[in-house]
């Protein structure tokens, strides 16, 4: 080959390059941050955040939560509560959540503590609230630190956002969600059980008076948790049901209907996954395990923050509330699936 073909030749693979480079999606700054950096950064960066805010802000809400708090006099209680708070940061940045999710998600776990604290000791609400938002503004702003999850990017590109965008569909799900919440407190406040509970495992409780309002508290019960039933369309519904749900990811058909059999030198128990886990769509795979998530995190949190920093409860106590909060996130979950299996959804 004479010099100018090869010169022609180099010079057509160097545009050739040139142009696949181009065509290429471009690294950000925070992209190229290694991710076990990132993690770290969005921990410690959530736990010196929030105790700057609660710092800045003690004029509000010092006053009134000292009356309720415990002592925590040791490091094993305080570190208790940071470690915590790690694990909350850590999970949801292991599940693959981004500050969307994150946001939706602390405000539902958070919403427990908060409204024992207003409804039955007498918190005021600007404290609450005030505490509440430094909450959900130092767990949630670590996580711009990480790029939107495949979920959310999906969105904005599924057949199913006509759904998701419909201002009916909107206000139906979100009025189902906070009902569910709504009547699930209602019944466990006129059952003899909750109110024992709270009387037992939470002592010298100011006032007691919410559980015995009876139907004449179910408006003001159902516009309290008007927020929640939106966060929870949002953490539960939105996500599960923007994903395309034409295949399942493990276990998909074969020609004919049948499914993948065992293969040679496959374990039982990726057996039995496949066959289980692995035959839902996508979609309701997405909703079974935020679901999970979200209900296991209510039970959880209540029980570390109720019987960790409220003065006078115990866990016994702190996981009977949490389990209400619990058992009403699995029910949405329920209605969604029922919801999302209609043919279009």
């Amino acid at each position: 080959m004479s010099p100018r073909k090869k010169d022609a030749v180099t010079a057509a693979a160097e545009s050739s390059a040139d142009i696949v480079q181009a065509s290429l999606p471009k690294r950000t700054q925070l992209e190229r941050i290694p991710p076990a950096v990132r993690f770290t950064l969005a921990v410690f960066s959530s736990l010196a955040l929030s105790s700057t805010l609660f710092t800045l802000t003690t004029g509000l809400t010092l006053g009134e939560l000292s009356r309720v708090s415990k002592h925590l006099d040791t490091w094993p209680e305080v570190g208790g509560l940071m470690a915590w708070k790690a694990v909350e940061v850590g999970l949801t940045w292991i599940l693959g959540y981004d500050a969307r999710d994150v946001l939706t998600l602390t405000l539902l776990t958070h919403l427990p503590t908060y409204t024992l604290l207003t409804t039955f000791y007498t918190i005021r609400p600007t404290t609450t609230l005030t505490s509440y938002l430094i909450i959900l503004i130092s767990t949630t702003l670590p996580f711009l630190l990480r790029n939107p999850s495949p979920t959310t990017s999906l969105l904005s590109t599924h057949k199913n956002r006509s759904i998701l965008q419909d201002g009916p569909t909107t206000v139906y799900t979100t009025v189902a969600a906070t009902a569910i919440f709504t009547v699930t407190l209602y019944i466990s406040y006129a059952t003899p059980w909750l109110p024992q509970t709270l009387v037992v495992h939470f002592q010298d409780l100011p006032d007691i008076s919410a559980v015995h309002a009876g139907p004449a508290g179910l408006p003001g019960l159902f516009m309290g948790l008007l927020p929640a039933g939106l966060a929870v369309r949002d953490f539960l519904f939105v996500s599960s049901a923007g994903v395309a749900a034409d295949e399942t990811p493990v276990t998909k058909k074969k020609k004919g209907g049948k499914k993948e059999e065992a293969k040679d030198g496959e374990y039982l128990i990726q057996t039995v996954y496949r066959n289980t886990w692995g035959t839902l769509s996508r979609k309701t795979q997405v909703l079974v395990s935020r679901t999970v998530v979200l209900a296991a995190l209510l039970l959880g949190n209540t029980v570390v923050q109720v019987a960790g920093t409220v003065n006078g409860a115990d866990a016994e106590g702190a996981a009977a509330w949490g389990g209400v909060w619990a058992v009403a996130a699995a029910v949405t979950g329920g209605l969604f699936g029922w919801v999302e299996a209609v043919d279009g959804v």
